[in-house]
């Protein structure tokens, strides 16, 4: 098993895409977007990162208001997995609950708290800006 990492860096503005596998991706197991865990699984000692989303193998958009592993259809109004054109417009869309299981292929997340080394020096040049 194994995820693909985008990690954000609020300060460059900067993203880095990192692949988890295995024991680094047992890390994530579990978790749900909001948590913060230790960098070590991306390769980043000494720094903090903060799930705040990601998606499904098959594209389906991770929701934080959604508790579970699942992927529902929910009628929504607004948020991520849908963006109505007119005011006050809902449609009913599949989305994936907030919680990380072996069925989610990308998670986003970013830098809560910064180690010694820079992020460049971790991660080099995967930059995606």
């Amino acid at each position: 098993m194994d995820f693909r990492v985008v990690i954000c860096d609020p300060q460059s503005g900067k993203a880095y895409q990192v692949e988890a596998k295995d024991a680094a991706a047992n890390k994530f197991l579990g978790r749900k977007i909001g948590d913060v865990i230790d960098g070590d699984a991306v390769g980043m000692p000494g720094y903090t990162i903060e799930i705040t989303g990601g998606s499904d193998r098959e594209g389906f958009p991770l929701r934080r208001d959604l508790p579970g592993s699942k992927r529902r259809k929910i009628l929504v109004a607004g948020g991520v997995g849908y963006h109505p054109s007119e005011e006050g417009m809902r449609r009913r869309k599949s989305v994936h609950g907030r919680d990380i299981s072996a069925d989610v292929g990308q998670i986003n997340v970013k830098i809560a708290e910064r180690g010694s080394k820079s992020v460049e020096d971790l991660l080099g040049t995967a930059s995606t800006e």
